[in-house]
């Protein structure tokens, strides 16, 4: 079953972090605060922020991700079988991948990785708890107008050295290694969805940077074939979210990275993998980053499928300046207008499987764009959402 899009107006997950949750982080970081503060301080500043999103009509109803410390952090490491390593050696690291390649031509380290030491197992819940934190700061009849979100199954397999994601004393090969993994990622869906969740997000750069050229090729100097290692991680997401919920809207969201003030990692149109991204992946949304020139055309949108949403990241959060609603307005119908001449329908009948939202969240890993502050950031949502409300006015 293929879930219609929750809202035409949307928004991808991180959230600038109040000065006080971002103390109580740094305390817990440097061991002079206890993790029940730390938990105290996200409880409120989620209860804060979501009153606030009420407030103003903005949806889905985002945690901000208050309630972990990056947006691929709180899941691998909390399952048996992985380890955590923070920071992240450089001999661990796969030099090809783009974030890796970035941060150390930055100087800085990768912060951190889960590791596979032994077979995977889902002993107890990565993100219940977490999960509550949103849930319990609203109504029951509103928790389905809330999103959670997760890390990718593909995120440290990409990230570390070939051979270093897992031991192999634990695991064979790959497909033994994601297999696993997919029974974990299964279980804490069910888990969450027992407890009220309805909108799941998967949050996954890393499918974004097979578009870049300069990775293709790296991989291929290790001796990796790229597009082996695509479909690998598109079978492996197809795993983790198979034999869902019926009444469960799971989206994909897919950028090019937007790390400690806004450093992106890779370029390039998604022509290079728009048919077997779109024709393969079995979401119910694509969440797309369009907000520059780096992520290309809207021409791969004509390999959208008929019963596939797309929901079009046409705002930044990298830039702190208001876009022009005008400007926006077209790109979205510039974009319906591709996807109807992709699929033999009218602009008018492909508008209910389109949205918009800011391209990426405004603080994926704590930190904001230069320049962006919470009064400039719930501009832009409210942007999204004015805009949204001209071009879908039912």
């Amino acid at each position: 079953m293929v879930h219609k899009l929750p809202f035409h107006a949307d928004q991808i997950g991180s959230l600038i972090r109040p000065a006080a949750l971002s103390d109580a982080q740094k305390a817990a970081d440097a061991g002079t605060g206890s993790p029940a503060q730390l938990r105290d301080a996200q409880r409120a500043a989620i209860a804060d922020v979501v009153a606030k999103q009420r407030s103003q009509g903005i949806r889905a109803l985002s945690s901000g991700e208050y309630d972990r410390k990056y947006y691929f952090s709180g899941f691998f490491e909390k399952l048996a079988g992985f380890r955590e390593v923070s920071p992240v050696p450089w001999d661990l690291a796969r030099p090809s991948a783009p974030p890796v390649a970035a941060l150390r031509r930055a100087g800085q380290p990768y912060p951190m990785a889960a590791v596979c030491h032994g077979k995977i197992r889902h002993e107890t819940s990565p993100y219940l708890e977490n999960w509550k934190l949103l849930r319990d700061a609203v109504p029951g009849d509103l928790w389905a107008e809330c999103k959670f979100t997760m890390p990718p199954p593909c995120y440290f397999h990409l990230r570390l050295a070939p051979g270093k994601a897992y031991s192999p004393d634990a695991y064979a090969d790959d497909d033994a290694f994601f297999a696993d993994l997919a029974r974990a990622y299964r279980k804490e869906i069910r888990t969450l969805y027992d407890a009220g969740l309805r909108n799941l997000q998967i949050d996954d750069p890393t499918l974004a940077y097979f578009c870049s050229d300069d990775m293709v090729e790296s991989l291929r100097a290790e001796g990796v074939d790229p597009d082996g290692l695509f479909d690998l991680y598109m079978k492996a997401h197809n795993a983790c979210i198979a034999d869902r919920p019926a009444d469960m809207h799971v989206g994909l969201h897919v950028c090019r990275g937007n790390f400690s003030k806004s450093v992106h990692f890779s370029e390039g149109s998604y022509e290079r993998i728009a048919r077997r991204f779109f024709t393969t992946l079995d979401y119910d949304t694509f969440f797309l980053e369009y907000d520059n020139p780096r992520s290309g055309g809207f021409e791969p949108l004509r390999f959208l499928p008929r019963d596939r949403n797309v929901v079009l990241g046409v705002v930044t959060t990298k830039d702190a300046e208001l876009e022009d609603v005008g400007a926006v307005k077209r790109r979205v119908m510039e974009a319906a207008g591709i996807i109807a001449q992709g699929q033999g329908r009218e602009v008018g009948q492909v508008m209910a499987n389109v949205g918009i939202s800011p391209q990426c969240g405004f603080a994926s890993v704590s930190v904001g764009a230069d320049g962006m502050t919470e009064q400039k950031m719930f501009d832009k949502l409210r942007l999204v959402r004015d805009v949204a409300r001209e071009l879908w006015p039912q």
